[in-house]
């Protein structure tokens, strides 16, 4: 259940802006610089991360946010 969102930086926002979306929404893989990545997470509008609640990260925590590829 995503409950909490986080507010990308305007690097992230000006990368995504640029990408594909659908009905305001794209779909994305988060990679952290831990290396760990999220699947599946959307971003409204460019600019707003959907999270769990259970997952706790900061934008200084993100390396890299794709577009998740069709399956």
């Amino acid at each position: 259940m995503q409950s909490q969102t986080l507010k990308l930086s305007d690097n992230f926002i000006n990368t995504l802006v640029n990408l594909p979306k659908r009905m305001g929404y794209q779909i994305v893989k988060v990679i952290l610089k831990s290396g760990r990545v999220l699947h599946q997470h959307k971003v409204m509008n460019s600019e707003l991360l959907m999270l769990d609640e259970s997952e706790k990260i900061t934008i200084n925590d993100i390396d890299r946010i794709e577009l998740e590829n069709k399956k």
